[in-house]
């Protein structure tokens, strides 16, 4: 079976305390959601391998500071400065063909996901998967030079975020959609995700 030319490219943060999942730490204390973001990476890890794809970790702040501090093994660089937008448009540029960017942050994420999304990018422009608060957990993007314009003016970390990457994405484009999953942002989350995982 060919290897996927799509290139997933895993967002993640080192996990120091105080650095990662600052709105969960205010509801389960900055030493449980430091714990729960390092349990997150290795489960993300295990899944990005089971998936097949080609993958790295873009590492905030950096690379060297994410290896010194994470327990994932795997290739690393380092992502560009700015607003989410600007790191994620940077990511795909540097893919240099078909990419997807996932968070680690999304407890029903699995391989057959990341492997679908893949295949659906080859045939669509833009891959969205859907976060339950607004958001989106996954974005995959055919050529590079389609991050443009995509993250313009998009209002990161609310409820519009997703709504305002499609209206920046042109009328021709092709859009499709990976199943919409919970990523953790809040204690609130968590408690709705552990309830569907029981």
């Amino acid at each position: 079976m060919s290897r996927s030319p799509v290139r997933l490219i895993v967002f993640a943060k080192a996990p120091a305390g105080g650095a990662v999942k600052t709105r969960l730490a205010r509801g389960i204390g900055m030493a449980a959601a430091t714990a729960w973001y390092r349990r997150a990476l290795i489960c993300t890890q295990n899944i990005v391998v089971r998936s097949g794809l080609d993958a790295q970790i873009a590492a905030a702040p950096s690379a060297v500071v994410f290896r010194n501090l994470s327990p994932v093994p795997s290739l690393l660089r380092s992502q560009c400065g700015g607003d989410l937008g600007a790191r994620m448009a940077d990511a795909a540029r540097r893919a240099g063909g078909p990419s997807l960017i996932v968070g680690c942050d999304i407890p029903g994420l699995t391989p057959a996901i990341l492997r679908d999304a893949a295949r659906l990018l080859l045939c669509h422009d833009l891959v969205l998967g859907p976060a339950r608060d607004g958001g989106f957990y996954l974005v995959g993007v055919k050529t590079p030079a389609h991050v443009f314009r995509l993250y313009d003016r998009v209002h990161w970390s609310s409820e519009h975020a997703m709504a305002d990457t499609l209206a920046n994405a042109p009328k021709h484009w092709r859009i499709a959609f990976a199943p919409a999953l919970q990523d953790i942002d809040e204690a609130s989350d968590l408690a709705a995700a552990q309830a569907v995982m029981r």
